[in-house]
């Protein structure tokens, strides 16, 4: 059953209240007015929300079911009992009656916050101050009441309504009595009083003081009093209305008293007490009416009130020493954050001239690549080599799609003698590099020479177990590819190769990832000049006849090279990162955490990524509080907290007009330092000056409350002058108890 509907009177009125369950979904009309939903219902009528059509302001419309057996005037007593309350502001206000109307109704004004009990069941926490303002609200609406001589009867806090400051209005006064009114009323079971559960009981007005406890009681601890499992199944069992009052009244009289307020944090004794007072099981025990609940109220708050004063005097001190010692700790705060700033920024700009020192020694690098490919790009050997392949591929050449070979084609080209020839040359030149030059044993991953098209007609890898695993490239077409168009960018597959011509200078590609390892390269090319055409070095009209490319792994240049001692527990490290415009700007290229990666698991990683705003802030800057992204893979948490970061773009060495000159690159150098390491030194500084405050502290209160304790002992000495100071204190405990 509802525990929180009201007690039908009778067996007739439970038929009729079961009636009006039934119709609860039978809309109503009423002439001026807009019925939109049901917000309620109790044991003798329905609640509707209702638009006035007039004033367009909403209302709540309580409508009476099945008119012909209701008593017109024992549905007036509750407009009567409102209407002689219209003068008080906690009291809901009745604003029409219509009981010649079909159904009989009266109009009252609606407040859009629901009821008490609703703000209850969203488990919403009320604080105990807003409890003991609900509490008091309450307690001078039922004073009101009273003193208008009008009982309520049925106070619960489905019958509390909040208006739009979220303050009680009494409401449904259904069940309510004039004071000497001997017709009786059941209230709803856990508010009800146990006295007013008897079907022949007089009303009395310290049934509505038992129902403001009850109330109370459920704000404070979230259920009303005395419910319980083992009550409630009795309530259930019983075959009559009789013998479920008896039950509730013998559940009140033998329980424990509820006491589950007194676990509430922050809910007094006297507050506790109040409560207690209100729920008292005999009548001659509470408060005799709400203005007694008021004054104990208004009580309990001036010992509130004054209990500041009390402690000032004790902890006056203290605060003194507080005071001075917190602006002691704030000074030494903003002197530890002042010295931790300045570390921290010598530490960016130490990063900044490692970044700009990294970069430099990465640019030296590729400068010795520039030179290399050059120097290969003009041997008289490869263009013999490159003509004879281009001559006897020119059939298959000429009969075939520039975008994409044919499979028969392809075949044709790689069974030519010229080309095996050609990757033989290309190897032997790859091996003499890897012998001669120290760069070049770490360096060099491949070289290949494209046609003048872009069509790759010969490849030769470093290691042979990774041209086992790499799909050839021979026959492909790669005009789009930056290494063979120096271009900045990378164009795309499917672009035709017309669209490009062969680059006429030293270039350096745009990153690209290795589709058989997931390493990520760049590349150097150079173009192949007729021989006639050599010594101009592209500043000919003329076209080149072809590209020579070489490869490298990025991870692969010294600088780079050089993994994290312990990678568990990395603290100063390089990386490498795209600056390339596009959805790969930010990707990293090289990283700690990604030489470290299984080869098989690289090729199926997605690469993480920096955002547009870290890079610009680590390039004009540098961030104090750098998060790697890396720390974000499984694996890489150790990469995860607070770095120091700084950023230097790579530049190229170019020549213009016979001058030599420097040209960005979309290579970025990162360095990044953990931040704790920097800030270390003065974090430990800053923990010992602390331990010392708190010493002082400590010292500075105990000589404190050793004072104290002997200025007590001598105000207070043990003698019979101190026995009136524990008489009025205890009379005044006394009086508390008594609340």
């Amino acid at each position: 059953m509802n525990w929180d509907q009201t007690q039908p009177q009778s067996a007739g009125d439970v038929r009729h209240a079961k009636q009006l369950s039934l119709q609860m979904d039978e809309q109503p009309k009423i002439f001026g007015y807009r019925i939109e939903r049901p917000i309620g219902s109790g044991a003798y009528g329905q609640v509707w929300l209702a638009t006035d059509l007039n004033t367009g302001r909403p209302v709540a419309i309580k409508c009476y079911i099945n008119r012909a057996n209701l008593d017109i005037k024992e549905l007036g007593r509750e407009v009567s009992l409102l209407v002689n309350m219209s003068a008080g502001r906690h009291i809901v206000q009745v604003l029409k009656v219509g009981w010649e109307y079909a159904p009989p109704h009266f109009v009252m004004e609606f407040l859009e916050n629901g009821s008490l009990e609703d703000l209850v069941r969203s488990n919403r926490k009320l604080s105990i101050a807003q409890c003991v303002n609900f509490i008091q609200e309450i307690a001078v609406g039922l004073e009101f009441a009273h003193s208008k001589g009008v009982i309520h009867c049925d106070l619960k806090p489905a019958n509390v309504l909040l208006d739009h400051l979220l303050q009680p209005r009494l409401a449904d006064f259904g069940q309510g009595r004039m004071a000497g009114d001997q017709t009786p009323s059941l209230g709803t079971l856990f508010y009800m009083a146990p006295e007013q559960a008897v079907p022949e009981a007089a009303a009395d007005v310290k049934w509505d003081v038992y129902a403001l406890g009850a109330i109370a009681y459920t704000l404070l601890a979230g259920i009303p009093p005395y419910r319980s499992s083992e009550v409630t199944g009795a309530l259930e069992t019983a075959k009559s209305l009789q013998e479920r009052l008896k039950r509730y009244r013998d559940a009140i009289v033998t329980s424990p008293r509820p006491a589950l307020h007194y676990r509430r944090k922050g809910v007094d004794k006297h507050l506790a007490q109040i409560v207690d007072r209100c729920l008292q099981v005999d009548p001659g025990q509470r408060f005799q009416n709400a203005q007694q609940v008021i004054g104990a109220l208004e009580q309990r708050q001036r010992l509130r009130n004054r209990m500041p004063l009390y402690l000032l005097g004790l902890i006056g001190p203290l605060v003194l020493i507080g005071i001075m010692l917190m602006f002691s700790a704030r000074g030494l705060m903003v002197s530890v954050s002042r010295s931790e700033q300045s570390v921290v920024q010598r530490a960016i700009e130490s990063n900044q001239f490692a970044a700009r020192y990294a970069a430099r020694t990465l640019e030296t690098e590729i400068q010795t690549l520039f030179s290399m490919v050059e120097e290969e790009s003009m041997r008289a050997d490869l263009r013999e080599n490159f003509v004879q392949l281009v001559d006897a591929a020119k059939d298959p050449l000429s009969n075939a799609e520039k975008l994409r070979l044919s499979p028969e084609i392809v075949k044709q080209i790689t069974s030519l003698p010229e080309q095996s020839a050609f990757e033989r040359y290309l190897k032997s030149r790859l091996d003499t590099l890897l012998k001669t030059s120290p760069n070049s044993q770490r360096l060099l991953n491949s070289v290949f020479v494209n046609d003048a098209i872009g069509t790759n007609l010969g490849i030769a890898f470093r290691n042979d177990a990774e041209k086992e695993t790499a799909v050839s490239p021979v026959g492909q077409n790669y005009a789009y590819r930056s290494y063979f168009n120096g271009n900045r960018l990378d164009g795309k597959p499917s672009d035709s190769p017309d669209q490009f011509q062969p680059t006429r200078s030293l270039s350096l590609s745009a990153s690209f990832r290795s589709t058989s390892t997931g390493v990520w390269k760049i590349a150097v090319s150079a173009p192949i000049w007729p021989e006639e055409e050599s010594s101009t070095e592209g500043n000919s009209s003329r076209q080149p006849m072809g590209v020579l490319v070489m490869t490298i792994n990025l991870g692969d240049f010294e600088l780079l090279n050089e993994q994290v001692e312990q990678l568990d527990t990395p603290q100063r490290f390089a990386t490498l990162f795209d600056g390339r415009l596009g959805n790969q700007r930010g990707t990293f290229l090289h990283h700690p955490f990604l030489s470290a990666m299984d080869r098989e698991k690289m090729k199926l990683v997605l690469m993480p990524q920096l955002s547009d705003p870290v890079i610009e802030a680590m390039a004009e800057s540098g961030l104090s509080d750098y998060n790697d992204p890396v720390a974000q893979f499984e694996g890489g948490e150790v990469f995860s907290g607070a770095w120091i970061a700084t950023a230097s773009q790579v530049e190229l060495p170019i020549t213009l007009d016979g001058e030599d000159q420097r040209e960005k690159s979309d290579l970025w150098i990162l360095v990044q330092e953990r931040k704790e390491n920097v800030s270390r030194p003065i974090q430990e500084l800053a923990s010992k000056l602390e331990k010392e405050i708190l010493l002082e502290f400590g010292v500075l209160a105990i000589v404190v409350l050793l004072l104290w304790y002997f200025v007590f002992r001598m105000s207070n000495p043990r003698s019979g002058a101190s026995s009136p100071s524990r008489t009025g204190s205890g009379e005044a405990a006394t009086e508390i108890q008594r609340l």
